[in-house]
């Protein structure tokens, strides 16, 4: 019989939350007034591709980053120029990283999930807390407060303040023992297999993996985070 589910943790891009409409939208807009010109299309493209990149050369290493400002800014500068490399844009760019960063900060370059809510009514009216295990940088608890997150999930375990990052278990292993959870009764959700679902089951979590575009034969896989209400173990209406 499996152990009842105590907690839940939620990964935060891709699984809460999700730029909108879209990087290449918001890129193309902030950057207009210095002259970028690009379309969201070639924009998004062109980020799609440094980020696959990135993260391939930078693994692990580049989520512990952006503990302050400075080192955040860093990164970030570092990707938008090569995005706008890819481009061919020469104009200011430093104001369009400038323009691009303010625009994340923001809550109108976001979207919170429709299935977020009512996961979150569901979990409370069970008694099961949430919170937020996830690869970002030191931005992510002032953006969740003010997409209206912050109180109904905590802790926020971050990779940026850890000093270590997903697929490493050990992240998985800290946000167990900040709650005094084991990690057999923690439910884990987040929209990647390498980085979510494989470390989680590894570090002893129950966990699935958040694909919402379509049906999946795959018993790991939901197509809502509502789906979770139904294979909470040891918790029924």
């Amino acid at each position: 019989m499996s152990a009842p589910i105590r907690f839940v943790y939620l990964d935060a891009g891709g699984t809460l939350i999700d730029p909108f409409p879209s990087v290449g939208a918001i890129y193309a807009r902030a950057g207009r007034a210095f002259g970028l010109h690009a379309s969201e299309a070639e924009l998004g493209a062109a980020f799609a591709s440094v980020w696959r990149d990135t993260r391939a050369a930078e693994g692990v290493r580049m989520m512990t980053f952006g503990l302050d400002e400075p080192a955040t800014h860093a990164f970030w500068r570092g990707v938008v120029f090569e995005v706008l490399d890819a481009v061919r844009f020469t104009g200011d760019r430093e104001g369009c990283f400038r323009a691009f960063f303010a625009a994340f900060e923001t809550p109108e370059a976001w979207r919170v999930y429709p299935d977020v809510a009512p996961l979150l009514d569901g979990l409370a009216a069970r008694g099961v807390p949430a919170g937020v295990l996830s690869n970002w940088d030191f931005r992510l608890p002032p953006l969740l407060a003010r997409l209206g997150l912050i109180p109904r999930l905590d802790p926020l375990v971050v990779s940026c303040f850890e000093g270590v990052a997903k697929p490493d278990p050990e992240l998985y292993r800290r946000a167990a023992a900040r709650i005094g959870v084991p990690p057999e009764q923690i439910l884990y959700v987040g929209d990647h297999r390498d980085l979510d679902l494989e470390p989680a089951l590894e570090a002893g979590f129950d966990a699935y993996l958040i694909r919402r575009r379509g049906p999946s034969e795959d018993p790991r896989v939901i197509t809502s985070l509502t789906a979770l209400l139904d294979r909470l173990p040891g918790v029924s209406d």
